[in-house]
């Protein structure tokens, strides 16, 4: 299945195991298709579709509308007589006696498929144009007289009237004794010229502007999902945990803004410092589909948006300049592109976004205010009263049904209408008609994952001296790398920070990730910034060099504190709130290994071993 599904017209997509041919866009999430096997048009919604086989080689395609009717009927008849051809390309008897039956030539049948399997659209088989239609055919001196009129007499702010202009032609090619063309074949040079120069060169550039795309404010945004802007702040409100309903703490949150439209792309809310798994999650929900998300958040709103991005604006925070982000943006075609350093005009749309949702959050129980001096005497603890998915809920409400649906005072449009108007297009906008979606969501969201490189040993792979084991990396101890003898070979290791019970190991032959758990199974889960906590805890202890029993011994003697403690500090609070959130997270979907067995103990060398470098610290 291909990772990535271009909707646009003439793609083939499916849905319901049925393939279909896509005719147009209906709405901003829902599309126009012909079924292949029956001819029916209907209305599929892009949530529902599953994978296209558009290949990206074009640049460009004809738009349907442009077809008539009997082309476009004969290019899906067309395909039907290659479709079953496609799945045994190498069958010449089944080409010949297709060539029989629909009484066309074998060459014109591979020429059908040949185009069909560069392009995957069926408008692909529209019989072309021939390759000179349209183009000049008159006296080379002739055109050369045509166009040094058109430049040195129409285009200039005289204006002239199109007849006087075609007189000066006369006379020039019956001084140079060329035929003189017809007026006909002047006027079409005349129309030829854009709109924008035309207007420009003899009315001025004012007049030039009505006929100019319109344009974000932000270099290069100029259609949906052409440029993400991404940033984290901390939330100006105090929650309260849902067993006590007291207050724990402040959360963060990471939001995605699209730039053409100001439509809100994702965002990310949770008590966890900013990093590359909030940034993550942000782009993920930035890009995938967002039925899940409503169903969660019990929203009826709509929030079309979904689709991989040209481009992703970040600030220059570290947590923005990982490997992880860097490379999962290379896999998926997405350009990342940081903010220039001292220039807060870059970020604007998103701190300004920011900036209005913190006021709307100001007026809710429990709020902390911009700044300290704005509290007086209002106890933002004592009136803290939302859990954490009691704000989501506000806040999904605030974005999809207020922001997203008021006029924007820069675009004169709500920001849902912009986006809309930018898929399907307006009397003053062409829209872009498709949409590259993503078809493999575990893919995503696994790569946008953090990882490190680590090799494997007798016990397993160990990571900040925990390790793991399942019977996958049987086959990988001391291996070497490839055409490296002396050099130990380095695996790809993904993990979630929010329970570091297993990793992800990628099998560089199988190419696929399997899930490894601790090798000794009996170790609780714990998140990585719980992790942090303990190493932190044993290193004012004086500890160094501390193996996995001392790091869980030390972990639940601080669960025993923070359980004595729950209802008296917020600290041990946010702490157990935390691992609620984090336990009720969906784990991503690997196939899961057999059940692992165990080794003999062997030594290693600690001396080998490096902490993360992809995960922030606490």
């Amino acid at each position: 299945m291909k990772a990535i599904t271009n909707v646009g017209p003439g793609a083939i997509v499916s849905s319901g195991g049925k393939a279909y041919c896509v005719k147009r866009f209906e709405s901003s999430d829902s599309i126009l298709a012909r079924d292949l096997t029956t001819g029916a048009d209907l209305t599929l919604q892009l949530a529902d579709l599953a994978s296209s086989s558009i290949d990206d080689k074009e640049t460009t395609r004809e738009d349907l509308g442009e077809m008539p009717d009997e082309a476009w009927e004969r290019a899906c008849e067309h395909y039907q007589i290659i479709a079953p051809l496609l799945e045994a390309p190498g069958e010449v008897e089944a080409i010949r006696s297709a060539a029989r039956t629909h009484e066309v030539s074998v060459p014109t049948l591979y020429r059908w498929m040949k185009a069909f399997r560069e392009s995957g659209l069926v408008s692909s088989l529209v019989r072309k144009r021939r390759s000179d239609a349209g183009s000049a055919k008159i006296d080379p001196r002739a055109e050369e007289i045509i166009s040094t009129i058109l430049q040195e007499r129409f285009l200039k702010s005289q204006k002239l009237k199109l007849k006087r202009t075609y007189m000066e032609v006369s006379v020039l090619c019956r001084k140079a004794g060329v035929r003189i063309p017809h007026a006909n074949t002047f006027a079409q040079r005349v129309h030829a010229i854009a709109p924008e120069v035309k207007a420009r060169t003899r009315e001025g550039r004012n007049a030039a502007l009505k006929f100019r795309a319109q344009r974000g404010s932000f270099p290069g945004a100029d259609h949906p999902y052409a440029v993400l802007q991404i940033d984290h702040t901390p939330v100006d409100i105090i929650l309260v945990d849902e067993i006590h309903r007291l207050p724990i703490g402040r959360p963060w949150i990471t939001v995605a803004i699209d730039v053409f439209s100001r439509l809100v792309a994702g965002w990310y809310i949770s008590f966890d410092p900013p990093g590359t798994l909030g940034t993550g999650m942000c782009i993920a929900n930035a890009i995938l589909s967002k039925e899940q998300r409503l169903a969660e958040l019990d929203l009826a709103f709509p929030w079309p948006c979904q689709g991989l991005p040209v481009l992703i604006h970040l600030d220059n925070a570290k947590e923005f300049r990982g490997e992880t982000l860097s490379s999962a943006c290379q896999e998926w075609g997405i350009h990342l592109k940081f903010r220039k350093v001292k220039k807060p005009n870059y970020g604007g749309h998103i701190e300004r976004l920011l900036g209005t949702l913190l006021t709307e959050i100001h007026a809710l129980p429990g709020t902390t205010f911009s700044k300290p001096d704005k509290r007086e005497n209002y106890n933002s603890e004592a009136h803290a009263a939302m859990t954490l998915k009691e704000f989501e809920q506000w806040l999904g409400n605030l974005i999809l049904g207020i922001y997203h649906q008021r006029v924007h005072s820069i675009l004169n449009v709500s920001p849902l209408r912009r986006y809309q108007e930018g898929i399907l297009g307006s009397k003053t906008l062409p829209g872009i008609g498709q949409l590259p979606i993503v078809s493999d969501p575990e893919k995503l969201r696994t790569d946008l994952l953090p990882f490190e490189r680590r090799t494997v040993q007798t016990k397993g792979i160990q990571i900040d001296n925990i390790f793991y084991y399942a019977d996958v990396l049987q086959r990988w101890i001391g291996a070497r790398e490839p055409g490296k003898l002396r050099k130990k070979r380095k695996f790809i290791v993904r993990c979630d920070p929010r329970n570091i019970s297993s990793q992800l190991f990628y099998d560089p032959e199988l190419k696929r990730y399997f899930r490894i758990p601790y090798r000794d199974v009996k170790h609780p889960p714990m998140s990585l910034w719980e992790l942090r906590a303990v190493q932190r805890h044993l290193r004012e202890q004086g500890k160094k060099d501390v193996d996995e029993d001392t790091i869980f011994a030390a972990f639940e003697k601080m669960l025993q504190i923070e359980e004595s403690a729950k209802t008296s500090t917020r600290k041990a609070r946010l702490g157990q709130e935390r691992r609620r959130h984090h336990a009720a997270a969906a784990p991503i979907t690997i196939p899961e290994p057999a059940e692992s067995p165990r080794v003999a103990d062997a030594p290693y060398d600690l001396d080998q071993i490096s902490a993360f470098d992809e995960i922030e610290r606490v």
